[in-house]
């Protein structure tokens, strides 16, 4: 008598196969003036438009890898006071890059911050 076991090895179809990468820009602002990011796609976004990041953040859903998280943002400081900015990429809710820009009075600064995904 012979007996035969077998075994899968398809994935669950409810498991996750993307990753979220998130950019966040903390203390945005009306002195945050320019944004280069890449989108879901791998394809280089440049934007004015603050309302993309919402609350400071963009997420994306990212199946592709390897994937290259990049963002530049520029500033321009139209106060008298410095002031300072953290942008990051998020995996998954982790931080993968951190910079911190200061921006000193009446100056444009910028701060860019990459990661790529194995």
């Amino acid at each position: 008598m012979v007996s035969m076991i077998g075994f899968s090895c398809e994935k669950n179809s409810e498991e996750k196969n993307y990753m979220e990468v998130e950019y966040e820009i903390q203390n945005i602002d009306a002195n945050v003036v320019y944004m280069i990011y890449n989108d879901a796609s791998g394809n280089r976004v440049e934007t004015n438009d603050r309302g993309q990041f919402a609350n400071g953040s963009k997420k994306l859903s990212v199946s592709t890898k390897p994937f290259s998280a990049r963002m530049y943002v520029r500033f321009y400081n139209t106060s008298p006071a410095t002031l300072e900015y953290t942008i990051r990429i998020l995996i998954n809710g982790e931080p993968k890059a951190t910079e911190s820009v200061i921006c000193p009075p009446y100056v444009v600064s910028h701060g860019d911050v990459e990661y790529t995904l194995e």
